[in-house]
């Protein structure tokens, strides 16, 4: 049987239950959403890895697993977790939309997930400014909530809906500090066949860490990262959601 991974070092995924996949706002609380996050390392486990429980004839776990990493925005470091491919989906499959209702998804020639689409790894260049890749995303979330009152003049009632951005697993920028081959062993199985994938050159990068009152160091892959974000077109955004907030929009 030949494994076929779905992901690669450097994609951008997220978890199948986030709500983004499914619609263009995030109902009920941000900080149940799960994180963007960056494939680290793909595994393929070995013909005996027990997949189907044989008492029942169920599939309990899978042979393809991916180390992915995401930033902790309440530790404000960065976290890994081992998760099998059929939990997980790309971002192109995530519906976006932008504050002031020009809604941004698969069907839009100008989305954000085009966007991202075209990122380029960062080239490394001592001290030199980086973000992680999943940085516009997480600042781009959107929350819908509706707001009933009672007109009393006319006795009846009334919806608004507030439209809110939902800042959440958002990274800082990072400075470049350091740069790893990464070239490992034991990447294939007695028999030829491959083990896991790795990425071949790490960057070090610094930030700070307020929470804990230094400044913190990581290794990541440098496909986790790219030079700059745009944010040029990103002022009209900022500007509805004061709108919005002060007056929201009245729905039926």
């Amino acid at each position: 049987m030949i494994l076929d991974n779905k992901f690669t070092i450097g994609d951008v995924v997220t978890f199948k239950t986030h709500p983004l996949l499914y619609s263009l706002y995030i109902k009920g609380d941000g900080k149940l959403v799960p994180p963007f996050m960056i494939v680290k390392e793909v595994s393929f486990e070995p013909n005996k890895k027990k997949t189907v429980d044989t008492s029942n004839g169920k599939i309990i776990a899978e042979r393809i697993k991916y180390t992915c990493v995401f930033f902790d925005d309440n530790r404000l470091e960065f976290k890994e977790v081992a998760i099998y491919q059929s939990m997980l989906e790309s971002y192109s499959k995530l519906y976006i939309a932008r504050i002031d209702g020009v809604q941004k998804g698969r069907n839009h020639s100008t989305s954000l997930i085009e966007e991202v689409s075209k990122y380029e790894n960062a080239t490394y260049q001592y001290g030199e400014i980086v973000c992680f890749k999943t940085k516009k995303l997480e600042l781009f979330k959107k929350r819908s909530s509706k707001k009933t009152r009672l007109d009393s003049k006319k006795n009846e009632k009334k919806s608004k809906e507030i439209i809110q951005y939902v800042v959440n697993h958002s990274t800082p920028n990072f400075i470049l500090c350091g740069y790893k081959d990464d070239r490992q062993e034991g990447l294939f199985y007695p028999d030829g066949k491959i083990k896991k994938i790795t990425p071949s050159i790490l960057y070090k990068v610094k930030w700070f860490n307020s929470l804990q009152m230094k400044f913190s160091e990581e290794y990541l892959p440098m496909e986790c990262f790219i030079n700059e974000i745009d944010f040029t077109y990103d002022v009209k955004d900022s500007i509805k959601i004061e709108e919005k907030e002060e007056e929201p929009v009245i729905i039926s």
